[in-house]
């Protein structure tokens, strides 16, 4: 199995790119005026709860993919 760590910043950058796809999507407008960033946050926090991630602590979390034979 092929082992990554994901960093709080990664699951950062996966919560914009949600945001993106639900944009892509019409499901939230692109527009800077709107709550997509609290949307990102929320989705962020999500992530971080899940994986047990902190901001203050830099933890990484180690994610096997069983789909890989490495």
């Amino acid at each position: 199995m092929k082992e990554s760590k994901v960093t709080y910043d990664d699951t950062r950058d996966v919560s914009i790119r949600i945001i993106e796809k639900l944009i892509e999507l019409g499901y939230i407008e692109d527009n800077p005026n709107d709550h997509r960033f609290d949307v990102q946050d929320a989705i962020h926090d999500e992530i971080n709860d899940l994986l047990g991630l902190d901001i203050d602590e830099k933890p990484k979390v180690y994610v096997r993919d069983s789909r890989s034979n490495q």
